[in-house]
């Protein structure tokens, strides 16, 4: 539902919302207490053991200095959840500061991808869990709090458990965090001054690029395929703001001024060339380099489609109303493709004879307006004369509160923000719902909606 030229596809521009900072109570004091213990010591155990070696001596000597930081929470709050930064300290000491929230919340997101993908499931949930965080504030979710990602996309507890899950999880964590690891590192290298006024937009971009190829470099003499690189810039392109998060470019310029790591679509489409032209280093050792040569070239064109992604202002405007009116009890486990409404199970699959149980059930069909049409699904409960439900297009979950009278259904929808009226008769006996949505106080200047009884 939008107002204008592709209005099912988008939203009018909002404006940029900072992340809140209240992200960094996500775990509690336990929870990260318990990885702190964990995660930093492979980190580090894995840039003692494979990275150091793999290093030039000049290069050794120029980052001897540099240590490893993983605080439990980001001390730029701002930063999370990709805190992932090299600083230089007052007294010229240099650290690369990983928190340990940001670690768990990638490290979560990677073991729910894996679970689902070996399910055959849909692995957009992450993805939309992740957009949901950056539009929308705490006090928005039951209990004020953040619901977690494990919980919230239906992951078993048990999911550790399982060899196959552990291993694809390894490779799209491991790889990823190698890659920001060393990307940071090549900050270091290079001793590249922090973001801000006094560094241009065009010397961000060339700090950015010759650390991604200090990572990709090092990654290739190591012959170890970044395979998470996809993943983990997916993640980052639907958090990271964009030119179509701000009013005007000067908006964006002084955000780019600030920033400390500037995700741009140039940048993306340099790191996917890059990777296309280091697949057969990483592929030498590889039991079948053909197809790891497909894989990462697979991986490649993804990123290639994030750029492009990214300078969408359509798709921009369409994932932050997602992220405004997705409910938790929408992101559980699903199928490619299916729209997934919270609630039980569908209605019966005749009509109901009942004239009174005509707004009652689950019923599915297409929301449209003057640009196209989109598969909806509905699903209806009432109550005497009034009606409650929920609807989603794929864009967040929709509700609808109404009353009926001369039988047929006048009702109030809201997403997120958005609201306006509508209006359905029943048709066939209550097998077919027909009608229309409009703006605020209209039921008709939106569009219309065709619905059927779910089977």
């Amino acid at each position: 539902m939008r107002r204008g030229r592709g209005a099912l596809l988008g939203l009018a521009l909002w404006l940029l919302a900072a992340p809140a900072l209240a992200l960094q109570s996500l775990y509690d004091e336990a929870t990260l207490t318990h990885w702190a213990a964990i995660t930093p010591a492979d980190i580090r155990g894995v840039y003692r053991e494979s990275l150091l070696p793999a290093l030039e001596p000049e290069e050794r000597q120029r980052l001897a200095d540099v240590t490893l930081v993983f605080p439990l929470r980001c001390p730029l709050p701002e930063a999370e959840p990709f805190c992932y930064v090299q600083q230089t300290l007052a007294d010229g000491r240099r650290q690369v500061v990983m928190s340990v929230t940001s670690l768990r919340l990638f490290g979560d997101l990677a073991l729910a991808t894996a679970w689902l993908q070996l399910e055959g499931l849909s692995i957009e949930t992450p993805t939309q869990y992740l957009t949901m965080l950056r539009h929308r504030e705490r006090d928005t979710f039951p209990g004020g709090r953040y619901p977690l990602p494990l919980e919230t996309l239906g992951i078993p507890e048990d999911v550790r458990d399982h060899d196959a899950v552990m291993d694809l999880y390894g490779k799209l964590y491991t790889s990823s965090l190698v890659f920001v690891l060393l990307h940071e590192l090549g900050h270091a290298l290079h001793r590249h001054p922090g973001y801000g006024p006094e560094v241009s937009r065009e010397a961000a971009r060339r700090h950015e690029a010759e650390a991604d190829d200090f990572a990709l470099e090092v990654m290739a003499r190591l012959a170890y395929p970044p395979l998470g690189m996809a993943f983990f810039f997916t993640l980052m392109a639907h958090w990271e703001p964009n030119r179509w998060h701000f009013a005007d470019e000067a908006a964006y310029r002084a955000y780019l001024d600030q920033a400390t790591h500037p995700l741009t679509s140039d940048r993306l489409r340099g790191l996917a060339s890059a990777l296309g032209e280091y697949r057969d280093a990483f592929a030498r050792a590889e039991p079948d380099p053909a197809a790891m040569r497909t894989a990462l070239q697979g991986a490649a064109e993804e990123i290639w489609r994030l750029a492009a992604f990214m300078d969408d202002p359509e798709i921009q405007e369409g994932i932050l109303r997602l992220g405004r009116a997705t409910e938790p009890t929408g992101l559980g486990p699903r199928r490619q493709g299916e729209l997934v409404v919270p609630g039980g199970g569908g209605a019966a699959s005749t009509a109901p004879a009942d004239p009174a149980r005509h707004y009652v059930g689950t019923f599915q069909g297409e929301l449209g307006d003057a640009s196209g049409s989109l598969p909806v699904l509905v699903r209806l409960e009432r109550q005497g004369d009034r009606v409650s439900g929920i609807f989603s297009y794929g864009l967040g979950v929709g509700h609808l509160e109404g009353e009926v009278a001369e039988g047929r259904l006048h009702f109030v929808w809201r997403l997120g923000a958005e609201y306006g009226q509508g209006r359905f008769e029943a048709l066939d006996a209550g097998a077919r719902l027909s009608g229309h949505w409009g703006w605020e106080q209209s039921a008709e200047d939106g569009g219309w909606w065709e619905l059927w009884r779910q089977e």
